[in-house]
């Protein structure tokens, strides 16, 4: 029977396995690059005890105005970090997007690349903000 290779925690962290671990963790390259750039935008600069670079400052945004100045230093915030963090993921295109029943409400879409040797793999991640 063959053993199944984990690669880091599942993030957000959950803990809905049968294998009675602390959390869960991830078994596929794509659940690991989806749990590293969430685990990277959501992670507020200064978090991290050895790496306080480590994340991004979308929470000082909560109280600017919703428009597409904001967006466009949420987007190059995104942007760096993850290029810096998840160095073998290659993003093709960040876009934020207003929920039309609340204003309030801000959704993000990534949109990159993942190469391992040959392959390229094309992936999505949507999340709120």
């Amino acid at each position: 029977m063959a053993k199944i290779q984990y690669d880091g925690i599942k993030y957000p962290f959950e803990n809905k396995n049968n294998e009675n671990y602390l959390f869960d963790l991830n078994t596929t390259m794509r659940e690991s690059i989806r749990s590293r750039l969430l685990h990277v935008i959501f992670t507020p600069k200064g978090q991290k005890v050895r790496d306080p670079e480590f994340g991004t400052d979308l929470i000082r945004h909560i109280f600017e105005q919703n428009d597409t100045q904001t967006w466009s230093q949420m987007t190059e915030e995104i942007s760096s970090a993850v290029s810096k963090y998840v160095p073998d993921t290659v993003v093709n295109s960040i876009k934020i997007l207003q929920n039309e029943d609340d204003s309030s409400v801000v959704f993000v879409r990534i949109d990159y690349s993942v190469k391992e040797g040959n392959l390229v793999t094309n992936d999505t991640v949507i999340t709120k903000i």
